[in-house]
């Protein structure tokens, strides 16, 4: 979105910024997901894929005489001979603005604080007026973990930290407010640097984690082999771990193929702040581990508590297979889930039904 936003405004061609401000019902993309576009061509998205072109053309042509509007888009199909219908079966509310040199920075700031071990928040205020719209937006809860903003704005600030997710609201007759959650960056550290851990590198960094591999073996540790991973080390333990970054959202894998590795990992990541640590191998080598890391003298903080066999039980043996289990497992872990199917959770006409119920794909 960067690259495009840049290229749009260095040209002085009209694209678009847009935003998912507000749902209701389904929707495919969380609240806050966001779109530069031109007609044409589009980076980002607050779709499914089935209002991309549309908007990006509906928008650029609304934006040409105010600098901002609203866009509405539902599921009934009489709502507007010219207009998309949802497929998913809710409704949805786009803030489309033109774009400036204002939003490039604002997207620059957004990817800095993605990137960030602690979590931001930022507000997007919209007024209504007969005329046109007002859009200011303020950062709530910067990355440095300092916090701004109204009374009122800090008590939905707890709400969305708290549910770590965007949060619309409407305050008063004319205002709309969205906090937007920025959630810290996830760390994916894979030790041990085998031909598996190849496909779950790769899994992780398509999920946006950031992904290291490190192994003391330098000939299998190489950028070339994982050019997925942001980082790769090769490295005695002691010294990869001590290089690495550790955060709330950080899963540890051990697939070192050696049980004495495993547990000098191990052992070392016990002073570390990881919010989950799993071990490839059956249920007694987890066991095995475990009195490895007695005998070593150390232990695992309370609320860790060492996976293994890790992933969940999708039947498919193979590399790619195990490493797409191992990674839902860890978001399911890491977004406090019980990774159970959708379709058991929650009887689709009932959630249809409800007011102001947004499940996200």
């Amino acid at each position: 979105m960067i690259a495009l936003a840049q290229r749009l405004v260095a040209s002085n061609t009209p694209g678009t910024l847009s935003t998912l401000f507000s749902a209701r019902g389904s929707t495919y993309r969380p609240l806050g997901a966001m779109m530069v576009s031109f007609p044409g061509t589009h980076a980002g998205g607050v779709s499914g894929g089935c209002l991309e072109e549309h908007v990006a053309r509906a928008g650029e042509r609304a934006t040409r005489n105010t600098p901002a509007v609203m866009l509405r888009f539902s599921t009934h199909p009489d709502s507007d001979a010219d207009t998309p219908v949802l497929g998913c079966g809710g409704s949805i509310e786009l803030l489309v603005e033109r774009l400036t040199s204002d939003h490039v920075a604002l997207l620059e700031r957004l990817a800095d604080a993605s990137e960030r071990d602690e979590y931001s928040l930022l507000a997007c205020v919209v007024k209504r007026s007969s005329q046109s719209l007002s859009v200011t937006r303020e950062w709530l809860r910067h990355a440095d973990g300092s916090s701004s903003g109204t009374n009122e704005l800090a008590r939905i600030c707890e709400g969305v930290a708290r549910d770590a997710r965007s949060h619309h609201t409407t305050v008063g007759v004319d205002t709309d407010i969205l906090v937007h959650y920025v959630p810290p960056l996830t760390r994916l550290l894979i030790f041990g640097a085998g031909d598996d851990a190849r496909p779950l590198c790769e899994i992780g960094s398509s999920l946006g984690w950031h992904v290291s591999v490190a192994d003391r073996r330098a000939r299998l540790a190489t950028q070339a082999r994982f050019p997925h991973a942001r980082e790769v080390l090769a490295a005695d333990w002691a010294e990869a771990v001590a290089a690495l970054g550790f955060s709330q959202r950080t899963a540890a894998v051990l697939m070192t193929h050696s049980l004495e590795d495993d547990a000098r990992v191990l052992s070392l990541l016990c002073r570390r702040q990881v919010s989950y640590i799993g071990a490839l191998g059956p249920a007694h080598r987890r066991q095995w581990l475990l009195e490895e890391l007695a005998a070593l003298g150390a232990r695992l903080n309370d609320d860790v508590r060492l996976k293994g066999p890790i992933g969940l039980d999708l039947g498919d043996r193979s590399a790619a297979g195990i490493a797409v289990s191992v990674a839902a497992e860890i978001l399911a872990h890491l977004n406090g889930r019980a990774a159970r199917p959708l379709h058991e959770q929650m009887d689709p006409t009932t959630a249809a039904s409800r007011p102001g119920v947004c499940r996200v794909a």
